[in-house]
């Protein structure tokens, strides 16, 4: 697995799931008390479909951000574990992939990723990525 942070122009990535609007304000406050982004958001590597950080990715869109951190992983490699919620299809992981190319969005919290080998705790200063 890739654990190298890359720098994705925020209008790249895919949204496959809602948020939730009071994580979201609460969110917004830490980052801009912090004046950094913690973790790195973590997107699939064809579509770049947020798996996981779309309250980070909110956020920064709504500061205006250029550019997001983001670990880049094989959304197909079994290093990326999906726990089912609420779903009736084997194959999930394609169903999110479809769901965030048509803009289909699942309803918060439905999906829940699991990355082998993670990277966190960047504290990637906000004024290089504006």
């Amino acid at each position: 697995m890739n654990k190298k942070i890359s720098l994705i122009d925020i209008s790249l990535l895919k949204d496959h799931e809602e948020i939730d609007k009071n994580h979201f304000r609460g969110l917004l406050k830490t980052i801009k008390r912090d004046d950094c982004l913690k973790n790195p958001v973590v997107v699939e590597d064809k579509n770049f479909i947020i798996l996981d950080g779309h309250h980070r990715v909110t956020v920064l869109r709504k500061l205006k951000a250029k550019k997001i951190p983001c670990q880049i992983v094989d959304y197909q490699s079994v290093k990326v574990y999906l726990r089912r919620k609420k779903f009736t299809t084997k194959d999930i992981k394609s169903e999110v992939v479809k769901r965030a190319i048509s803009n289909n969005l699942f309803p918060y919290k439905t999906t829940k990723h699991f990355i082998k080998d993670r990277v966190r705790n960047i504290n990637f200063k906000l004024k290089k990525l504006l």
